[in-house]
């Protein structure tokens, strides 16, 4: 971009911001930078403007240069954090309309962050921008004073673990001494009743030898819980390894570990909101674009090239999920849905295929519910109401796989699954795990020797290489074995993946693997 660019871009700039505040999108100050290519890369490797050092951030850089310095491809058109005061990337090789295009689309941005519940929380974590640059700083000291290697080491094993957190985003870490007396009173009760019964059959009992092995039973478990850690499976599997590992008394491993954990708390809610989020932003980007053609301050060619990106942006994907079609899809989806008045007990009783299709009461409810959208849901609740069995048919928001056509030898794609209702559990499932498989701790005191027994609660097989690695970093911050018990598919006789699965224990001891059933 030349001068002259820039100073058009400002001047549009400020009738975007306008467009924004008449349209009651919330704004604040926002900074933009026009960078070069090797600054969004590096932006992409470090996930912020700045952050500490590890090898990873250098090899992510690495391979997204190689891709862009031989496609041109490979880096986003823009990039913005949700920091207190939000932070936007526009790259200067872009063409003009695509800058103009990205303007818009952060503002939009800016005020999904704002509105949101729950990157309202996610900021809420931490001042992300500054702790990130003040860890730089830390860590780096704490390379001079243990070594490079050995801070690596806890990046990289902290890294494993950090994005498996607690599945209800707004939870918080309790004491689980606190926890487990809240258990054990609960336990207390249920004894002191069936001891106050007036009479076995009172309590559903056959006699009193039943009752007495119940109450044998729950004071049996009292005395188990008494001693179990953590008293209820924990899924923050970072957060557990701080409070209980060895490892972490010592304050600059504390220190690394919390950092590691609480960005990507910060990054959690991003993940859990990604659908809407861009949905919202390419929502908003399309209108203003068209606003900013109609007042003139886009020619006819640049409006031409706009809708040119936005298509691109747009276009459908059956090998992977277009978060930017599906969620600006779906707010239209929902808008229209609203205005024609198709909600409530009379639009969903009505038994009439054809007055159901031309259904319109004129309620004009659509932006009203699209603003109550973006201020209140998460990508899971979004789906779970609105991914109709409509929706999915139209959007043809299908399970896909590619498959040889036996007639052309041309491989082609095809559908694996159309059930609206699996697609949305699918995706529900992912969506609310951030499309990771569910594990949590069972016991940090496995069979009385202190070691760590992980629980895998999720369908299908874990990735092998990475779970034997994750094993072994698990191992360096917990310092004893460390156990998973997982699913391990069963095969026929073709090689092919059954319906059938069984449970084994995959164990890491700081030497060997070993997996047995379990």
């Amino acid at each position: 971009m030349n001068h002259n660019d820039i100073e058009r871009l400002k001047l549009i700039d400020k009738r975007v911001r306008e467009i924004i505040k008449e349209n009651n999108l919330l704004t604040t100050e926002t900074d933009f930078e026009i960078v070069e290519p090797e600054r969004m890369i590096e932006a992409m490797a470090y996930r912020f403007p700045s952050n500490f050092s590890h090898w990873s951030h250098g090899r992510d850089y690495d391979r997204l240069k190689t891709i862009y310095d031989n496609t041109g491809s490979g880096i986003p058109y823009e990039v913005v954090w949700n920091f207190e005061r939000p932070r936007a990337y526009l790259v200067n090789t872009n063409p003009f309309p695509l800058n103009v295009i990205i303007l818009p689309h952060v503002y939009a941005h800016v005020d999904f962050f704002l509105a949101n519940s729950f990157l309202r929380r996610g900021r809420a974590v931490a001042d992300i921008a500054n702790d990130a640059r003040r860890a730089r700083v830390r860590f780096h000291q704490y390379e001079q004073e243990h070594g490079v290697k050995v801070i690596e080491n806890i990046i990289e094993a902290a890294r494993t673990i950090s994005r498996h957190q607690d599945l209800d985003p707004f939870a918080e870490r309790i004491d689980e001494d606190l926890i487990r007396e809240q258990l054990i009173k609960v336990e207390q009760a249920k004894v002191e009743y069936l001891q106050n019964l007036n009479g076995a059959a009172a309590g559903g009992f056959k006699d009193r030898q039943e009752l007495e092995i119940e109450i044998a039973r729950i004071v049996y478990g009292i005395r188990l819980l008494e001693k179990k850690t953590p008293p209820l499976p924990d899924y923050d599997l970072l957060g557990y390894i701080i409070d209980h590992a060895p490892i972490a008394k010592k304050a600059y491993v504390e220190d690394i570990l919390k950092t590691i954990r609480d960005q990507d708390r910060h990054l959690f809610f991003n993940g859990r909101t990604k659908l809407l989020n861009e949905g919202w932003a390419t929502y908003w980007h399309v209108r203003i674009g068209r606003q900013l053609f109609a007042e003139g301050l886009l020619t006819p060619e640049e409006h031409g090239e706009f809708i040119t990106f936005h298509a691109q942006v747009i276009n459908a994907d059956r090998k992977g999920l277009n978060w930017y079609r599906i969620g600006v899809v779906l707010f239209e989806y929902i808008k229209e849905k609203y205005d024609k008045g198709r909600f409530g007990d009379e639009y969903e009783n009505c038994k009439d295929p054809v007055k159901k299709m031309n259904w319109d009461t004129k309620a004009m409810k659509g932006t009203e519910k699209i603003f109550q959208v973006h201020d209140m849901y998460s990508d899971a609740m979004a789906v779970r109401e609105f991914l109709t069995d409509e929706f999915v048919h139209q959007e043809q928001l299908y399970m896909w796989q590619e498959a040889t056509n036996p007639i052309t030898g041309e491989t082609e794609n095809v559908i694996a699954e159309d059930d609206p209702a699996v697609i949305r559990a699918t995706l529900c499932k992912r969506m609310a795990a951030g499309g990771l498989p569910v594990i949590y701790v069972d016991d940090g005191n496995y069979d009385g020797r202190g070691e760590l027994y992980l629980r895998h609660d999720s369908d299908g097989e874990l990735n092998p290489e990475y779970e034997g690695a994750a094993l072994e970093n698990l191992f360096y911050l917990w310092e004893k074995p460390v156990h998973l018990e997982t699913n391990e598919v069963l095969t026929d006789i073709d090689y092919s993946p059954t319906s059938f699965s069984k449970r084994i224990v995959h164990t890491f001891d700081g030497k060997k693997h070993k997996i047995v059933d379990a």
